[in-house]
């Protein structure tokens, strides 16, 4: 099975402790971190294989946080650079 195969096998994975994962990495990045420091994190790579972290940062819910994330940060620098 490739790669391609086992992160699509992966998504949509609805344990509790992939939820909790998920709620985990959400959490992180709105409190500023940026998603590699969170899948780097010894709390997620304790939990979870290469493979398995290529799935977590696929999930829809991380997606959106992490646009929100690189979008606050380009805000925040556009804002510098206006004088603002």
């Amino acid at each position: 099975m490739s790669i391609q195969e086992q992160i699509s096998a992966l998504l949509g994975d609805h344990n509790a402790e992939h939820k909790r994962l998920v709620e985990y990495v959400v959490d992180q990045l709105a409190h500023g971190r940026s998603l590699a420091d969170v899948v780097d994190d010894p709390y997620v790579t304790n939990r979870l294989s290469a493979v398995e972290r290529c799935a977590l940062v696929e999930e829809p819910e991380i997606v959106h946080a992490a646009q929100e994330e690189s979008l606050a940060t380009l805000r925040a620098q556009l804002a510098e650079l206006a004088g603002s």
